[in-house]
């Protein structure tokens, strides 16, 4: 991939934050994905959703979404 490494800029964004990454994901390493989580300033939440791809987001729908939801009533409590 030819994209530039923002990596020592995570701590610059200031909102909350939800890393979501699947267990099963191949093209980004788990250690990467928590790497994330580390760089980002709080508040940042890291969910791993267990047995997914890396598009966790259309293989496993219910489980990202449930965590989604349940990072917004956090927000908003």
């Amino acid at each position: 991939m030819d994209r530039d490494d923002i990596t020592g800029r995570l701590g610059e964004i200031g909102c909350p934050a939800l890393v979501v990454h699947g267990s099963e994901d191949a093209a980004i390493p788990l250690a990467r994905a928590e790497q994330m989580r580390e760089g980002l300033a709080d508040p940042a939440t890291f969910t791993l959703i267990g047995g997914a791809p890396h598009a966790s987001n259309l293989t496993h729908p219910g489980a990202v979404n449930a965590e989604i939801v349940n990072f917004l009533r956090r927000l908003a409590d």
